[in-house]
């Protein structure tokens, strides 16, 4: 695991309760994990650290979110480089952005590991017993969502469990299959489910984000009943969850901490959303690098199918032109939130295993689940009737619901969807079965050839 030789590690104060501190405090970098978790202080600024890396460009600060949806057919590319790739759905091994990327999720288990594993033994009578399951419940819990989101897109991965400072003890590890990853990120879950309160905390992880990923995990396993028993944990928490109308309420600009979130990643005027500054539009602070394609534009604006979710995309006018923008993030001081798990999602979930399960009732099952998140949306009940349309609605709706976060080409990639749909979006597109999963980069075979082989085709 040679990419750990790029792990700095970040400082910064952290507490349960004092959000805006643990947001805006200015990281320390290159500041070694071993020397620093010895005491309380010490043991939340490392774990404050594990959130600032999934805060990180190469992960949920831009680049994993846009591979969600730039290869989703629903995206077109202002520029040159990487992205025009992942829009034509081009999968190179030597593509950056994917280096970039598995780098940075690496990076993040690397300082989730450190607060596991030396957090226990810390002696500082501040960090009682509580405090010290508590952090270790939410450093468990990033380290399943960051394997989550590893074995996703690449497959099996290489699974690392203990922390690592130098190159001269880099583990040598072997790369496991997609099941074994799973199998790591469910142990997590689990550990963390334990270890965690049960309370309402938009920020931090708690036990109700675990509960989330094992929705999203199990569904992604198409263990369809587990899936929607943990989608209605959440679900039934209706005075903490739920589904925000009009549509565009739940990311307005005056809106912090609102209620269809159920876990976020948060940002400040120091540590920006980069997805933010990519996709605005130059007068609103942004460089505007990609954009909707004119047909989702037309899919959004049309009040039968894009409803409320017009307001996921606006319009700039410029020497008469029209320049369509992505609208889910569009302050100026590009502050907004990384949403990772909403209520919306876990209607969504419910609903495709209810459906899988031939449960497709309007008032007890898949429809009516479906339908909650059609009305929010200010959209007539679904008419679908059989098993295989109200799949294909369910697919539709995450299609828009979820137009600018990390979900459309790993949906489409996890239903074996994806070469049947892309190439019908656009016929110069041709999707190998292997192209499910993306490449290994290169650059991290070259360093650990020993240990690491690449998925088959590429």
């Amino acid at each position: 695991m040679r990419i750990l030789r790029y792990i700095l590690f970040s400082a910064g104060l952290l507490t349960f309760t004092g959000c805006e501190k643990f947001l805006t405090t200015e990281p320390l970098n290159a500041v070694s994990d071993e020397a620093t978790i010895i005491d309380k202080v010490s043991a939340e600024t490392a774990l404050r650290a594990v959130y600032r890396q999934f805060g990180n460009i190469g992960y949920y600060g831009e680049n994993y979110v846009t591979f969600g949806y730039f290869p989703s057919g629903d995206i077109k590319n202002l520029t040159t480089g990487g992205a025009g790739n992942l829009v034509n759905a081009n999968f190179r091994t030597d593509e950056v952005l994917f280096n970039t990327t598995w780098i940075a999720i690496y990076r993040a288990i690397n300082s989730a590991n450190h607060v596991i594993t030396k957090v226990p033994s810390v002696n500082d009578p501040l960090l009682t017993d509580a405090l010290k399951n508590q952090y270790v419940g939410e450093a468990k819990f990033l380290r399943a969502l960051a394997y989550f989101d590893l074995a996703r897109a690449w497959g099996g991965v290489q699974i690392i469990l203990e922390p690592t400072t130098s190159l001269q003890n880099t583990p040598q590890v072997k790369r496991s299959t997609r099941e074994q990853t799973y199998a790591q990120v469910l142990e997590d879950l689990k550990d963390a489910e334990i270890l965690l309160p049960d309370v309402v905390n938009r920020v931090r992880a708690t036990k109700r984000t675990v509960w989330a990923l094992r929705a999203r995990l199990h569904l992604y396993k198409e263990e369809w009943g587990l899936a929607e028993t943990y989608a209605t944990k959440l679900i039934e928490k209706t005075a903490d969850y739920t589904l925000i109308k009009p549509f565009s309420n739940w990311f307005a600009d005056n809106v912090k901490n609102t209620r269809e979130s159920i876990f976020e990643l948060q940002f400040s005027v120091n540590n920006v959303n980069s997805t933010r500054i990519q996709m605005a539009h130059s007068t609103n602070g942004g460089q505007y690098r990609y954009a909707p394609n004119d047909r989702f534009v037309q899919l959004l604006n049309d009040p039968t199918i894009g409803g409320g979710r017009k307001a996921l995309i606006t319009s700039v006018t410029q020497s008469g032109i029209v320049n369509w923008v992505g609208n889910l993030y569009y302050r100026r001081d590009a502050t907004d939130p990384a949403y990772i798990f909403r209520i919306a999602e876990m209607y969504l979930i419910r609903a495709e295993a209810r459906a899988e399960q031939d449960n497709l009732s309007a008032t007890t099952g898949a429809l009516f689940d479906l339908n909650q998140v059609r009305d929010r949306a200010e959209l007539a009940p679904s008419n679908a009737v059989s098993k295989a349309d109200v799949l294909l609605a369910i697919e539709e709706e995450r299609r828009y619901e979820f137009a600018w976060e990390a979900h459309r080409w790993f949906d489409l990639a996890r239903t074996g969807r994806a070469k049947a749909v892309l190439e019908a979006l656009n016929p110069n597109i041709t999707i190998g079965a292997h192209q499910n999963v993306f490449p290994i980069p290169v650059t991290q075979i070259q360093l650990d050839r020993d240990n690491l082989d690449q998925n088959p085709v590429y």
